[in-house]
């Protein structure tokens, strides 16, 4: 996400925690005003989260995938199947 929207956007929840802190001022304490001062203040940690790469888990590393289908001797041993497609052989009628 481009920087100048991620500013814009903290900009923005500045605005409404301002707003949020007038209400309260004005009205008093209330569950409602201070519920969405919570959820202002996460908007806030999630908006700072925007211009950050997503780090993997520490003790982990990430697996590159091959794009090419795997060898299909792989799926004629005995009782292996293609995961996700199912077996090969239909299962015996049972009543």
């Amino acid at each position: 996400m481009p920087a100048t929207h991620i500013t814009n956007l903290l900009g923005t929840i500045d605005e409404l925690e301002r707003c949020l802190h007038a209400l309260r001022q004005r009205t008093g304490e209330s569950a409602v005003v201070q519920n969405l001062l919570d959820t202002a203040a996460r908007m806030r940690t999630d908006a700072a989260g925007l211009g950050t790469p997503p780090v993997p888990p520490s003790g982990q590393r990430a697996v590159a995938v091959a794009e090419t289908p795997y060898d299909p001797l792989l799926w004629h041993n005995a009782g292996a199947d293609d995961e996700g497609v199912g077996g090969h052989r239909p299962a015996p009628w049972r009543p």
